[in-house]
């Protein structure tokens, strides 16, 4: 054995490069520098040297051609090659040409046949006794049950693929099969599995050079972190991925890391780098891809550039619809139309419910919606909206289905200015968030505490207990709020609250850099501004659910719920009015959603309904108006 060929055995394909790149005199080189070439992702080399291989007859080089090719995406010669070379190949090399040539063929759209050879392949492999070879076939196969929707016999076959291919010098058929999976995890929702996929795919990976394998496990690991929420994972692996893909040339992979990189920067409210990273690319915006032009169309959103957002979104979609790719589709719409909901157009329907009934009716033909869970957070507005849209709202129930699984919470969105930036959530749950990040703390006083404050600063420490803790001991209760005070700074930082006044009964306030949002707030403003579905999506249940009894939660959960239902009862009212039942009734359910029990309401549904409604439904809805007489 020669030492370029121990090296190739050793699974060293960079040092087979740097050996032979220059210099392969026979086609024995030439094929070991194409196939190490492809090993490190340099397609485009590696076809010259392939080709150079082939027309020196060597069969090994004419199969190696005919992958690289496949891998390039040139599928129809690739299918062309394999047809005038199959004939004179047999033994192992025959039967990776049905491989490569089978996943020609699928991808071209040939499904069935592209299957059956490449199963055909398979059959040969466990013929042969080659547990290796035929757990790499597996891979392939697996793939193509995945797109053909089958997941579940892809999971089979990749779990057998990994026990049988062993952690030899070149790992990639193993990180290829522990990636699939991990993708099936991620479309699934199944994240901890996922987050277990990954670690041992990392493990398998460690220490080797493989950098087009590293980049496609950094774009899993960044889609794992996109939707866990996992914001410096994620902002680490995709700029971890920025060289790589400059490095490999690969076109698609820069444009994906670009993309999502400047929707990072913006989602953290960082505009301007934002901006920078989409100029990154190299092209005036007029020339940018479908990809870019949503990107931007949603920073222009965010930011609160609403006519830009309208005309990029708009642009992006008619790119996407075009050439069919529905995801991207349905993605753009539902940030077009929270965008001409935000911007309130006269009217608001004629944008709103097409674009939204575009999405809806395309997201409810997709086989797996995980990836759009960070969409659904930011946009629950819409959501809401569209649940009390006649128009929208039979599609929504459906959707909802698809969607439970993803147990959708609300996003945390942090404002640009004020160097402390918090966000509280207070309706549901109760939860403190710091950069995004939940903080702990080991007293659940610390966010009624925090909340009360930024409601109602300069108060002393003793009329927070008085307000918060009436039935603790004065000594007790003083030193309970001391406690909290401590916690909230220790943990969120101390210029978080600021004291003023004499030593002995100070007044508290939060800090001049510190900027508290409160979900409360915002439902508030949105229910001012007559903005029901914002207030609604807002609205997650009780406020401050697990705080200490005292009257002053129970009054701003009175008050919250008052002003909600007298929101909602006054819109009841308006569609009544309008002869528009069928709002009516969707207005309704969304009242007893807050107050099951208002039988007024119970009462005005069923007479809507009866005006509008299938049987079914009507009998429902007496039966429960019945239930709660009865009761």
């Amino acid at each position: 054995m020669t030492d370029v060929e121990a090296l190739f055995e050793a699974g060293q394909f960079q040092g087979v490069v740097t050996y032979l790149e220059g210099r392969t005199a026979s086609a024995r080189d030439a094929l070991l520098l194409g196939v190490a070439l492809i090993r490190v992702g340099r397609l485009d080399d590696a076809e010259v040297a392939l080709t150079r291989a082939a027309m020196q007859g060597d069969p090994e080089g004419q199969v190696e051609l005919g992958n690289v090719l496949r891998l390039l995406g040139r599928f129809g010669e690739a299918i062309t090659h394999f047809e005038g070379i199959a004939p004179h190949l047999s033994g192992e090399l025959q039967l990776r040409a049905w491989r490569w040539w089978g996943v020609a063929e699928f991808k071209a759209g040939q499904t069935e046949g592209g299957l059956r050879r490449v199963e055909r392949a398979w059959h040969g492999y466990l013929a042969l006794g080659d547990s290796e070879r035929s757990a790499r076939v597996t891979i392939s196969l697996a793939q193509m049950y995945r797109e053909l929707g089958n997941d579940k016999r892809a999971k089979t076959l990749l779990s057998e693929a990994v026990h049988a291919l062993p952690l030899g010098p070149f790992p990639g058929p193993r990180v290829g099969a522990l990636r699939q999976l991990l993708e099936i995890h991620l479309t699934r929702g199944e994240f901890t599995e996922a987050h277990e996929v990954l670690a041992e795919a990392k493990r398998t990976l460690h220490g080797t050079y493989a950098p087009r394998l590293t980049a496609l496990l950094l774009t899993s690991e960044a889609e794992l972190a996109r939707l866990t929420g996992e914001g410096h994972i994620y902002q680490v692996a995709l700029e971890s991925l920025g060289p790589l893909a400059e490095q490999l040339g690969d076109h698609d992979l820069r444009l994906w890391t670009i993309s999502r990189l400047a929707e990072h920067h913006s989602l953290h409210g960082q505009h301007g780098q934002a901006v920078d990273v989409l100029l990154s690319y190299g092209l005036m915006p007029e020339e940018w891809p479908a990809e870019l032009l949503a990107t931007g169309g949603v920073l222009e959103r965010r930011r609160g550039d609403l006519l830009a957002a309208q005309a990029s979104l708009s642009q992006a979609a008619a790119l996407f619809r075009a050439s069919g790719r529905v995801p991207e589709l349905c993605r753009v719409q539902l940030h077009f139309a929270a965008t001409c909901l935000r911007l309130g157009d006269d009217p608001v329907r004629e944008k709103v419910i097409p674009a939204l009934t575009e999405a809806i009716t395309q997201l409810l033909r997709l086989r797996q919606l995980t990836e759009f869970k960070p969409d659904f957070e930011e946009l629950s507005e819409l959501l809401h909206y569209a649940l009390l849209e006649p128009d929208t709202a039979p599609l929504m129930e459906p959707l909802l289905d698809k969607l439970a699984h993803l147990h959708l919470p609300g996003m945390a969105h942090l404002p640009e200015d004020g160097d402390l930036q918090i966000s509280v959530k207070t309706l549901g749950r109760m939860a403190i968030f710091k950069d995004l990040l939940e903080v702990p703390f080991s007293r659940t006083g610390c966010v009624t505490l925090l909340v009360y404050l930024a409601l109602h600063p300069g108060r002393t420490r003793a009329q927070m207990q008085f307000d918060l803790w009436p039935d603790k001991e004065p000594a007790t209760g003083s030193a309970y709020v001391r406690q909290c005070l401590k916690e909230l700074r220790d943990r969120l930082g101390h210029e978080l609250i600021r004291s003023q006044g004499p030593h002995h009964a100070p007044q508290y306030f939060l800090g001049q850099l510190a900027h508290v949002d409160l979900d409360l707030t915002h439902l508030l403003e949105a229910v001012q501004g007559k903005e029901l579905a914002r207030a609604l999506a807002l609205y997650r249940g009780d406020f401050l659910p697990g705080a200490d009894p005292c009257e002053w939660v129970e009054t701003q959960r009175e008050s919250l719920l008052l002003t909600l239902t007298l929101e909602l009862g006054v819109q009841m009212e308006q569609a009544q009015r309008d002869g528009d039942h069928r709002r009516v009734v969707l207005l309704a359910n969304q009242s007893l959603r807050i107050d099951p029990h208002d039988l007024p309401v119970l009462e005005q549904r069923v007479a809507a309904a009866r005006l509008v409604a299938s049987p079914q439904e009507v009998a429902r809805y007496t039966a429960e108006l019945n239930r709660f007489n009865y009761n």
